[in-house]
């Protein structure tokens, strides 16, 4: 029995329990006045008044007919309640209901592959909340959706790249157009370095946004692992011409080093690829919170980039092509890992020029 009919129901049974107690209560009292009437005032009426034998008494009769009366006006108070129940509760019915079968026929069309079905929300009650509930629900998985096809695109485009590379320097070797000279051998291993780092950076994202990438935090104070990864990247800056300038202090948080290394090279990298003079690397404790930023003086992110810099192969308008080496995904693992270890991860501009990355995980003891 559908809701509507289930609703209806219920009002008509109220309406019945209710004019039947009435009834009921009303008959019982004159009932009792009847029982007093012939107990006590008909023997006084016949004794004062005379009457044809055989036949009862005036006020008797009158009684009776009074009695007829009262039955039938509790019968056709009780029918004008059900028809009255009947209605409202038909009306009642139809008006609660009827969000809700606007809802199970946008559930149906959403599930029949309509990513544009919507509920209709009327009002601000519990039915309301419902539909607007399932709009916001509709539209995360419509977004997560297109976000899911544009990552399989990017994907497919990052691949495509190398593997035309690979297979048109491999056809030219085939087809003896080229010589397996050194140089040949070296960019062909080139493209397959970068599919690698590309399969590896994928398969580290699924890990993180599965919550299955293993983690082995140990305490470990951020001041030295920015100090350590500044010595891993001098000769690099040096070749640049970019000094990198330190501004440590003890930050001791409770981190997997290799998997917190990942994320400051990542940073290093992207900085000292826009950098023009310096990058500087910062670390400190505010509250409960170990920091640590890593900043460059180049053109900074354009405004509308800013909240998409993470995103997986995400172009801004000051970033390299793929001839720099990278696979695109640098910022996003860097945010991925940040998560996994209980932390965040945002960037802005500096007034004077660059961009500041800040990454925030939280503190612990000082490693002993």
């Amino acid at each position: 029995m559908k809701l509507a009919s289930r609703l209806v129901l219920a009002f008509a049974l109220v309406a019945l329990f209710a004019s039947g107690l009435t009834a009921a209560l009303v008959w019982q009292a004159q009932q009792q006045r009847v029982h007093r009437f012939l107990d006590r005032d008909l023997p006084r009426a016949i004794e004062g008044e005379p009457h044809p034998p055989g036949k009862p008494p005036r006020f008797f009769e009158q009684q009776q007919r009074l009695l007829r009366e009262l039955r039938e006006a509790n019968l056709r108070a009780a029918l004008i309640a059900l028809v009255v129940a009947l209605g409202v509760g038909g009306w009642l019915a139809w008006r609660m209901t009827r969000p809700v079968s606007e809802l199970t026929r946008a559930t149906r069309r959403y599930a029949e592959g309509d990513r544009d079905a919507r509920a209709r929300v009327r009002g601000h009650d519990e039915l309301a909340e419902l539909a607007r509930a399932f709009n916001e629900l509709a539209e995360r998985l419509q977004s997560e959706e297109e976000l899911d096809r544009r990552r399989v695109a990017d994907i497919a485009h990052e691949l495509r790249t190398p593997l035309q590379v690979l297979k048109g320097e491999l056809e030219a070797l085939a087809d003896g157009m080229l010589d397996p000279d050194p140089e040949t051998l070296e960019r062909l291993v080139e493209e397959v370095d970068h599919l690698a780092l590309l399969v590896d950076d994928l398969r580290l994202l699924s890990l993180a946004e599965s919550g299955g990438l293993a983690l082995e935090p140990v305490p470990y104070d951020l001041a030295e692992l920015l100090e350590r990864s500044a010595g891993a990247f001098a000769t690099r800056a040096q070749a640049q011409r970019v000094a990198l300038e330190l501004d440590l202090r003890p930050a001791p948080a409770r981190i997997d080093p290799a998997r917190m290394r990942q994320v400051v090279f990542n940073l290093l990298d992207n900085a000292l690829r826009h950098a023009r003079t310096h990058v500087r690397l910062a670390s400190w404790t505010e509250g409960d919170r170990a920091c640590f930023a890593v900043a460059d003086d180049g053109p900074g992110v354009p405004t509308g980039d800013l909240p998409h810099v993470f995103d997986r192969f995400y172009r801004t308008g000051r970033a390299p092509g793929r001839s720099s080496g990278g696979s695109g995904l640098g910022l996003a693992i860097v945010r991925a890992i940040a998560q996994a270890h209980g932390g965040t991860v945002y960037v802005h501009n500096r007034e004077r020029g660059g961009a500041v990355f800040t990454v925030t995980l939280p503190a612990s003891e000082p490693p002993g």
